[in-house]
């Protein structure tokens, strides 16, 4: 996953201060790695767009990013950014669904932001809300082999067996600003503590809800505009269900 935003210093002083992550710059085109414990636990581009808001991108690792690419165009999707290298970091491409939803493509070389996952502070879930669920269900299994099952509103996306993310329905009765898109979810030991010091550094509120699976559950904007969820960190009886997420 990774946050592009405008102002990195001021992304590493909300997130820091939240997360404990610490900003590390990078060679290529002042790409940057949020750290915690000396380990990943995001990616930072600058985005140089005057006025556009920060947003949270998801990255799905694949084998093969152009074969995959090919697979987003004959499910109905659109690359908008052609299959590249990453200054030897690994091959990525920028895809949008049929519904316009953006999320990134990755085979890495040699990282990514999974060793932390589920942690408090860091990574613990990825949902897709969409006003189109039958027309995502069609698309994402089509372009990753995805199985899917499910758990009333929700449907959990499935590798082998084992739930890997998830998709919620948007509510019709939601304002047309709640888009479509891939949420990030971060783990945290207490949600409505979190979320109070995320609005004393700067973070606006959106949405609180209960999730069937994690809980409580709170959608904020952080000073830049970029949307995340604060989940609970995951009990050690959810890690044992979703072995290929918590590994």
């Amino acid at each position: 996953m990774e946050l592009a935003c405008g102002d990195p210093g001021e992304a590493a002083r909300f997130y820091g201060a939240l997360f404990d992550w610490r900003l590390e710059p990078q060679e290529y085109e002042g790409y940057g790695r949020f750290l915690r414990d000396g380990k990943i636990a995001a990616g930072l581009w600058p985005e140089k767009t005057s006025g556009a808001a920060a947003s949270w991108t998801v990255y799905f690792t694949v084998e093969d990013v152009e074969a995959s690419a090919d697979l987003v165009r004959d499910a109905g999707g659109q690359v908008v950014v052609e299959p590249r290298e990453l200054d030897g970091q690994g091959t990525l491409a920028g895809c949008l669904d049929p519904e316009g939803v953006f999320f990134m493509l990755w085979k890495s070389a040699n990282w990514g932001c999974t060793e932390l996952l589920g942690r408090p502070g860091c990574w613990g879930w990825t949902d897709l809300f969409t006003r189109d669920p039958e027309r995502a269900e069609d698309f994402y299994p089509r372009v990753f082999g995805w199985g899917r099952s499910r758990g009333g509103d929700r449907v959990h996306w499935t590798v082998e067996g084992q739930v890997v993310a998830g998709m919620l329905p948007i509510s019709p009765e939601a304002p047309a600003e709640a888009l479509s898109a891939w949420f990030v979810h971060f783990a945290v030991t207490d949600v409505w503590e979190a979320a109070e010091r995320a609005e004393a550094l700067g973070a606006v509120r959106i949405k609180q809800f209960h999730d069937p699976l994690h809980g409580p559950a709170i959608i904020l904007t952080d000073p830049q505009l970029a949307q995340f969820v604060l989940i609970s960190v995951p009990p050690q009886e959810t890690k044992g269900r979703f072995p290929l997420l918590f590994r």
